[in-house]
């Protein structure tokens, strides 16, 4: 049989399978997970360039989580996440005590607080979901 034509029926005994798999669960944050997750936050870290703490967002966790957990959702009905989220500021670091030029520095980018609390609820729900399809004996990549 020619190359050509093998793909062909390769590639219809593929996808002309009869029991799909079942759609995933649809990802909806919960105001308790906001919270607690608002609440995790170390206090000494730096805010991003949305000005936002992690001490006040600490702080008012129980005040603030229903708004975000709107917002979050929001986003991921739309498909779209906000563009204040996805700002940065790029701070330069000295690597040596003694800087001589531009490469004795290395960028450090401060992200919204807000952004990694959003981010490490999708990589919970996500691990959820991936979790029984990984290998176990797989360590990297």
């Amino acid at each position: 049989m020619p190359p050509h034509l093998l793909r062909r029926s390769l590639f219809r005994t593929i996808n002309t399978s009869s029991n799909p798999p079942p759609p995933p669960p649809t990802l909806q944050i919960s105001e308790n997970d906001v919270c607690q997750v608002f609440r995790k936050n170390k206090r000494k870290k730096a805010p991003g360039p949305d000005g936002v703490t992690p001490v006040c967002l600490k702080t008012c966790a129980d005040e603030l989580a229903p708004i975000f957990s709107y917002i979050f959702n929001r986003s991921l009905e739309m498909c779209e996440v906000p563009a204040c989220f996805k700002r940065s500021t790029i701070i330069p670091i000295p690597k040596k005590p003694k800087i001589t030029g531009l490469n004795d520095y290395r960028p450090v980018a401060l992200t919204s607080v807000v952004m990694k609390s959003f981010e490490k609820l999708v990589l919970a729900y996500l691990k959820d979901i991936t979790g029984p399809l990984l290998d176990p004996l797989q360590f990297a990549y």
